[in-house]
Parts: structure tokens; C-alpha cells; sequence
């Protein structure tokens, strides 16, 4: 199971500068449909573990091990490009501000509860009890996650993109 990689923010004048500037977040049409893609095949991945992993526990923590480094980096992913330009999109309006911070505290919410679920499965593991329990709550918890990013969240990133794009056409 490959890591998400990061948009590719390199232009031609990034290139010529010689010092490193941050740089505004744009909007990558490729992004959710990676994000969404990752997280299903997390979901499939840690589904097909679930079983294996408590049959086998300790043969099975390196693959856990994985599930955890994906889930990060589709979080670090989220929070350094999708977030800050949902951000800028809402900038100058207050209410949508509230709502988009709102939409994001839930995130953190369930993406947290996934992570302590991910904790206790590698405690469960290496001491080999409650291991299917385990497996459940972390299965759960995902599929939650999983739920708000792609019905809340990254909608919202995708009606950004196209805005721009209808707004290209018109210009």
C-alpha cells in the first residue's frame, strides 16, 4: 500500500527563484479523487487485516504499522493542502468561517478517535487480548472518518475547483 504523495506545486518560476518562498495553496483537480482513493483502500486494507490480525497478532503488527503511516500522511495531506485553501476561500465571510471551522473540529474529532483506536489496537496486539474488539472500534472509527471527509468536507475542496473553473471560462 503506496503513500499518498503530495500535489506537485512546482511552476517554472517557483524554479528560478533562488530563495525558497511559501507559496499561496492552489487548488489540485487530482487531489480528492487521490484522498478518496487512499482512504478506500484503507478501509479495504485494514478490513482484510482485521481478520488476519486476530488470528495472528504479532505476525500481522507491521501491516497495522502501515494502515497508521497511510492514515497520517492522508491526514498531513489534508491539513498542509485542502484545508488551508477551503480557508482562503471563506476568508471574508464570517458564517462560512464558523461552518468550515465547525466541519474541521469534527474532523479532528474523528480522525483523533481513529488514531487512539489505532493506539489501542497496537497495545491490544502486543499483549494479545481484546484484540477483535480492537479491530472493531478502529473499523468503526475509520469508516467514520472516512465518511465525513468524503460527504462533508471534500465536496466543499471539489465545488471550490470547479468556481474557478467556471469562472476561468467567463474571463
Amino acid at each position: 500500500m503506496a503513500l499518498p504523495d503530495f500535489p506537485d506545486t512546482s511552476s517554472p518560476e517557483e524554479s528560478t527563484s533562488a530563495a525558497p518562498q511559501r507559496s499561496r495553496s492552489r487548488y489540485e483537480p487530482t487531489l480528492v479523487p487521490r484522498l478518496v482513493g487512499t482512504l478506500k483502500s484503507l478501509n479495504a486494507r485494514f478490513s482484510e487485516l482485521a481478520g488476519a490480525i486476530e488470528r495472528d497478532p504479532s505476525g500481522n503488527a507491521s501491516a497495522l504499522e502501515e494502515c497508521v503511516r497511510q492514515f497520517t500522511a492522508v491526514r498531513h495531506i489534508e491539513t498542509s493542502w485542502l484545508h488551508p485553501l477551503l480557508e482562503q476561500a471563506v476568508a471574508g465571510d464570517s458564517a462560512a468561517r464558523s461552518q468550515l471551522a465547525e466541519l474541521r473540529l469534527v474532523g479532528l474529532i474523528l480522525a483523533r478517535r481513529v488514531q487512539r483506536c489505532f493506539d489501542e489496537l497496537a497495545q491490544a496486539v502486543r499483549a494479545e487480548v481484546l484484540v477483535a474488539v480492537s479491530a472493531t472500534r478502529l473499523e468503526t472509527a475509520l469508516t467514520k472518518y472516512s465518511n465525513h471527509s468524503e460527504r462533508a468536507v471534500y465536496p466543499l475542496y471539489e465545488l471550490l475547483g470547479s468556481e474557478r473553473t467556471e469562472a476561468a471560462e467567463v474571463a
